[in-house]
């Protein structure tokens, strides 16, 4: 749980004090402008935006597993400290990017904010973690803390948290619950790599998260292979293997799992018929949506939404 003082209309980080929810969030040199803190299931997340047009620290200490990711604004020179584990320094902290605290951990940040920026903070038990064991001991991996741009299914999954609790949708307790869960799983699955990294011969971090962020800022029209290639300075060919090198799969693969998260989280709107959720989520209509959705996730659009 975030802690923080009064002050006027607006509010300061305070000192840290004994909070039973799991983690505390202090700060200095920054003001709380809002908060909110909800359930999905065994988690509590708690969204948080903050003002800050200085250099500024701040620092997590997690009694659960912290899980925190930028969801509005950009910092520059992120300095990151874990007093067990080292530093590493980050050009840029932005939408999309994560910081990991390990339950009974300590993080400490020192950034430079200009205006505005909204976080999401997930706190996961760790007993949490243990009821998603299916006995292949996956659970029971030592988590490591990390920093840097998050692993995409796993930033989709906080974003649908974060996007339910600025826009409630029906079904909202299941829902919630259901999303709880499938970030379990995303931190399970990705224990080690919960961050993207750069691989020898692909692109830097900041081209990756501008290609990404190009790709996704509308599935419905995506840009061309070479305006993709130009945002990054590289010419098509060059980023087409690079692209595949640091995430993974070539970019228009990327876009249709992209469509496809996005297709998931609007199906949990039961007032949205499956061709709009199509539409919505940059297909061309249905029959393509259906065809692209079962060869990904293995059944179809109804059956998928039968189980929310």
């Amino acid at each position: 749980m975030l802690d923080f003082a009064s002050h006027h209309s607006k509010r300061s980080f305070a000192p840290p004090s004994s909070i039973g929810a799991g983690a505390e969030i202090t700060g200095k040199h920054l003001r709380l402008l809002d908060r909110r803190r909800e359930q999905f299931g065994e988690l509590s997340a708690e969204l948080f935006a903050c003002e800050a047009n200085e250099v500024n620290e701040v620092e997590v200490s997690a009694y659960t597993h912290n899980l925190l990711m930028r969801c509005e604004g950009v910092a520059s020179r992120c300095e990151i400290e874990w007093p067990d584990e080292g530093r590493k320094k980050l050009p840029e902290f932005r939408r999309g990017s994560i910081l990991f605290t390990p339950a009974c951990g300590v993080t400490r940040v020192r950034k430079r904010d200009r205006g505005r920026f909204c976080s999401l903070a997930v706190q996961i038990p760790p007993s949490a973690l243990e009821r998603v064991d299916d006995d292949s001991g996956l659970a029971r991996l030592i988590l490591q803390p990390q920093a840097g741009t998050g692993d995409a299914e796993l930033c989709r999954v906080i974003g649908a948290m974060y996007e339910e609790m600025n826009a409630p949708g029906p079904a909202g307790p299941l829902y919630k619950e259901t999303l709880g869960v499938q970030l379990l799983v995303q931190l399970v699955r990705h224990a080690a790599n919960l961050v993207l990294t750069t691989r020898k011969g692909g692109l830097a971090g900041w081209q990756l998260r501008r290609a990404i962020e190009a790709l996704e800022a509308d599935l419905g029209r995506p840009p061309s292979l070479h305006q993709l290639a130009g945002q990054v300075g590289l010419s098509p060919s060059h980023f087409c293997t690079a692209f595949r090198q640091s995430a993974g799969l070539p970019p228009h693969q990327f876009l249709l799992r992209s469509r496809v998260a996005r297709a998931k989280r609007l199906m949990a709107d039961r007032r949205l018929s499956l061709t709009e959720v199509a539409l919505q989520s940059g297909f061309a209509g249905p029959c393509q949506f259906a065809t692209t959705f079962r060869r990904l996730e293995g059944m179809t659009p109804t059956a998928y939404r039968r189980g929310l």
